[in-house]
């Protein structure tokens, strides 16, 4: 029962979030829309007693997505759109780093490395120039700089841990589409 509750008052602190991450006390959370279904990363560093959670960790992992995109964009940061158009996602500039871009796999599609999902449009703004924003752009900021009919075209979830399709062989990720 405890375990519950944890990850209900857990999932209501992610709901007041306009970015991807949040960490309170000894929780860390991350939630990512991907366009389709929000995914929910919970990792909890609490005591629990043993007979509750079979004296095991408990988390769910991020799974490994693709992607393409109508037009070479990967340089540019992306943000997430509602279905009635609203902005649903977007980082913080001190979330992007070097390992936000995504990784080219062959046949136009893309390993997911910033957070995009499914309603993912791409913003004017470079990585490089994102990142050294003093402050966070505002909702109406990010709107305009969205680039037009710059979107994601297809998104697919594979069946693996974002942090292993990393360090896999571009190659060998194009086999999981198959």
């Amino acid at each position: 029962m405890k375990k519950y509750l944890f990850l209900a008052a857990g999932m209501a602190m992610l709901s007041a979030c306009s970015h991807k991450t949040q960490s309170v006390g000894a929780n860390s959370a991350t939630a990512q829309d991907n366009g389709n279904s929000n995914v929910m990363e919970v990792i909890a560093n609490q005591a629990v007693p043993a007979n509750e959670m079979n004296s095991r960790p408990h988390f769910a992992r991020l799974k490994a997505t693709l992607f393409k995109m109508s037009g070479d964009y990967s340089n540019n940061v992306a943000v997430t759109l509602g279905p009635d158009g609203s902005l649903r996602y977007f980082p913080a500039p001190s979330d992007i780093s070097e390992n936000s871009r995504p990784e080219e796999v062959g046949e136009g599609w893309w390993l997911n490395r910033q957070g995009l999902g499914a309603n993912s449009v791409f913003t004017k703004w470079t990585f490089d120039e994102y990142r050294n924003l003093k402050e966070v752009p505002s909702p109406e900021e990010i709107k305009a700089a969205i680039i037009p009919g710059a979107c994601v075209t297809e998104f697919r979830q594979l069946a693996i841990p974002a942090e292993e399709a990393r360090e896999m062989k571009p190659s060998d990720l194009l086999l999981l589409l198959k």
